[in-house]
């Protein structure tokens, strides 16, 4: 299963050669890098969520220890590259999920996500498990409707609230697109295709340059923000001759 990441680094030959480690490793999908991370927290505040954050200490704007309050939020997986071995005590302590050091090996970068990658698997499996069907806040104070998750088609956002259409109709509740879409996140069966829009991949019937086509009939652009990760999963289940 791929693993999307993102890296935030403020030396440009640091993303570099970090980007190509991440080339070449299958499992592994750069959305983006950033020379700070404030940069990346407004990005991660529009998208929702990576599944890695590869974040580099000693920076100028905000250092990675810092910014490791807001960031690990949008991440399975926070694992700092830096130059400096002092810093690891204060890595762990915000909570890393790896070390790397600078310059970094490619068996060093591939033993840590094969480690991450075993980690991943086993978070999507138990919250698959626990995620067949949701309970959504009713119109009355303490009323709760129950909804299959493979019963949902796709996700509206309204202001503060969303509006969920299903096989058999819609439900509206007071949550924002990007909890729900958190809570989606691990069963890889939603996608966010633009900033108002979650779909599920059971109801898309095809996709038509920029729009998605839904099994009833309805269609959504992909937002730019959006496309990679939405294309690069049509790739690996599109068949090749």
């Amino acid at each position: 299963m791929t693993m999307t990441c993102i890296i935030i680094d403020d030396e440009p030959h640091a993303i570099e050669e970090l980007s190509e480690l991440i080339s070449q490793v299958p499992n592994l999908n750069l959305l983006q890098t950033f020379p700070d991370a404030k940069k990346a927290i407004t990005y991660l505040q529009d998208i929702g969520h990576v599944d890695i954050i590869f974040s580099d200490i000693s920076m100028s704007v905000l250092n990675g220890i810092e910014a490791a309050t807001i960031i690990s939020d949008y991440c399975h997986f926070l694992v700092y590259v830096t130059a400096y071995r002092e810093f690891a005590l204060e890595a762990f302590g915000a909570k890393a999920d790896g070390y790397l050091l600078k310059p970094v090996s490619y068996v060093a970068f591939t033993q840590q996500v094969a480690d991450l990658n075993t980690k991943f698997l086993d978070i999507i499996r138990l919250q698959k498990e626990n995620q067949q069907f949701l309970f959504i806040k009713g119109g009355q104070k303490s009323s709760y409707i129950k909804i299959k998750v493979s019963d949902i088609i796709y996700i509206e956002a309204l202001l503060n609230y969303i509006k969920i259409y299903t096989i058999t109709g819609h439900e509206i509740t007071y949550i924002g697109l990007k909890a729900m879409e958190d809570k989606l996140q691990p069963l890889d069966l939603f996608f966010r295709v633009n900033k108002s829009i979650i779909i599920s991949m059971n109801h898309l019937d095809r996709v038509d340059g920029n729009l998605v086509r839904l099994s009833r009939g309805e269609t959504h652009q992909i937002g730019d923000k959006y496309k990679s990760v939405f294309l690069e999963f049509m790739r690996k289940h599109t068949l090749r001759s």
